[in-house]
Parts: C-alpha cells; structure tokens; sequence
C-alpha cells in the first residue's frame, strides 16, 4: 500500500489559496484555466477593493477606532490585489500549458508554479 501525499497546513489563507488553485489550473482544459485567470484576477483585482470601499464609504459614523481600523485597511488592500495578480498569472501560465501540452505536472512543478507567479506577482504589483 502506498504512502499517502501529506500536506503543510499553515494559517495563511492566500497561500492556501494560491496553492488550490494552482492544482486546479493543472487539471482544467486551456479554456478552464483562462476562463479561471480572468474571473479570478478580475474578483480580487477589481471587485473586492471596490466593495471595501463601498463599505467604508456606505458607512458615515466616524469614530477614532474606525478611522484608524480604516487606515490600516487601506494600507493593506494591495495585498488583496497582489493576490488577484498572482492568481491571474497562475491562469494565464496554465492556459498557455495546457494548450501546447496536455500532460499534467507533478507536485514539485506545481509548487514550482506556485513559486514563480508570486515571485511575477511581487515585480508586476
């Protein structure tokens, strides 16, 4: 009986994500992955920094907790783009993958894929 596959659990959720969504990009056809990419980028990118600033805006009370809560959220909100860029890459890279070659990669190119889109991700953000 073979070994089961073990995998590092850690509390970051982006990783995590990142991570999800690289197996899953290397296992779509080339539209899948595309297809992925862009709703991907286009959610973490676009969507939710509109919709945080929605909320801020929506919200009129002002307190010195919620403005200082505000600032330090406004600060960070790149880092939900930085994701929205990395994912987009991840889509991209397999879309182009899965066109010229149908074969799947193994754990160690996926975490090589993992790797790659968000060291990109750090020169394109």
């Amino acid at each position: 009986m073979g070994r089961r596959y073990y995998r590092r659990r850690s509390s970051n959720a982006a990783g995590a994500l990142i991570r999800d969504a690289v197996e899953v990009g290397n296992r779509l056809p080339w539209w899948g992955a595309a297809l992925m990419g862009v709703v991907m980028f286009s959610f973490f990118y676009w969507i939710v920094p509109a919709w945080i600033h929605h909320q801020w805006d929506s919200n009129p009370s002002r307190s010195p907790l919620g403005d200082l809560v505000r600032q330090v959220f406004e600060r960070r909100l790149h880092w939900v783009q930085y994701l929205g860029i990395v994912l987009g890459l991840i889509g991209a890279f397999f879309a182009i993958k899965n066109y010229f070659w149908a074969e799947r990669l193994s754990r160690h190119g996926e975490h090589g894929v993992g790797f790659l889109s968000r060291l990109l991700g750090r020169f394109l953000d």
